[in-house]
Order: structure tokens, then sequence, then C-alpha cells
């Protein structure tokens, strides 16, 4: 079983389904949002629980950012129509054991940062 908190500890979450591993998204949208890359995790929504004050932010047609009402961390990502709900990896508490095993929209990675000189393995789901 996984948990976290935003910073201030008033949303909570709980996952009790693993996800597989860690993507992290390049994007212009995750870096506007995060101020850089954002490291995501993939929960499956029916062994996941949400406390607190989640503001929801409709951020395309294609998904919606949920971050803490009070101190505004940054947490959630759901894409809609998808079976599992995204965390950042900076929300979980402690270690989680999980490794990267994704990159996308590399092309738009910033210029302050290199990326790994190769993919990570991926792992089955």
């Amino acid at each position: 079983m996984l948990s976290g908190q935003c910073f201030c500890g008033a949303v909570t979450f709980t996952a009790t389904a693993a996800p597989i591993g860690v993507i992290s998204c390049h994007c212009t949208d995750c870096q506007q949002m995060h101020g850089t890359y954002n490291a995501m995790a993939g929960v499956p929504r029916d062994g996941l629980t949400i406390t607190g004050p989640v503001t929801w932010y409709n951020s395309s047609d294609m998904a919606r950012r949920g971050f803490c009402g009070t101190c505004g961390s940054r947490m959630f990502k759901d894409n809609h129509g998808s079976d599992r709900m995204m965390i950042s990896m900076g929300a979980f508490a402690g270690s989680t054991g999980l490794r990267n095993y994704k990159y996308i929209f590399t092309v738009s990675h910033g210029d302050w940062y290199d990326l790994p000189p190769e993919e990570p393995p991926r792992f089955s789901a």
C-alpha cells in the first residue's frame, strides 16, 4: 500500500493497488504547471482513496488536473476515460520502490536539463 499527501497535509491519498512504475512527462503543460517535467505514477482508480479539498482544473479536452485547494500542491492528473489516476511522485510519502519506465513528450523537454542517454527498461503491464 502506498500513501501520501499535499504539502500542508489537507489532501491525502491511499493506493491499495500498486502502480507499475513512473512516467516522466516533458510536455509544455507539465513544465508550465510544475516548473519542470512531471514524474507520475498511474494508480488504478478502484484501489485509490482521495480525501480533502481537491480542486480540479480542466487543463485540456483530454484531462483535468487536481491540486490542493489549501496549499496549491499539484498532485493528480485525471486522463478522461483512463482506468488509472496519475499521481505526482513528490506527493508519495517515503520510499515507493518504483522506478522510471517511460519518458513522454521528450521533444518538448526544457533546454536546462539533459534527458538520460537511453530509454529505461520497460515493464509489462
